[in-house]
């Protein structure tokens, strides 16, 4: 897996994005799986289903946790970081609707 290079938002309006992004059940469960290894369009679309996908991946892209290439799903730092964050207060009983 290789990792983008964007590491953080670095203004209240990227942190806006990476909040807008995470605050959808849909997009916390796709972090997840990508920082599990599943990292193409195809295995994503399998995992939560086509509806909207494309726009899912275009928060997750515009939050800047995420590149696509080709089909292909990058994780940034970020991605990688809120992605972590996520699974753990979804383990922690937080993430109610994943």
């Amino acid at each position: 897996m290789q990792i983008g290079r964007k590491a953080k938002p670095e203004s209240p309006e990227e942190m806006a994005l990476v909040h807008h992004a995470l605050e959808n059940p849909i997009r916390r469960k796709m972090i997840i799986l990508m920082n599990q290894g599943i990292l193409t369009v195809t295995e994503i679309a399998k995992a939560v289903g086509e509806s909207m996908l494309d726009y899912q991946l275009h928060r997750l892209e515009l939050a800047g946790l995420i590149e696509v290439h080709g089909g292909q799903i990058v994780l940034t730092e970020a991605g990688v970081a809120y992605g972590g964050l996520v699974l753990l207060e979804k383990e922690m009983g937080g993430a109610d609707k994943i």
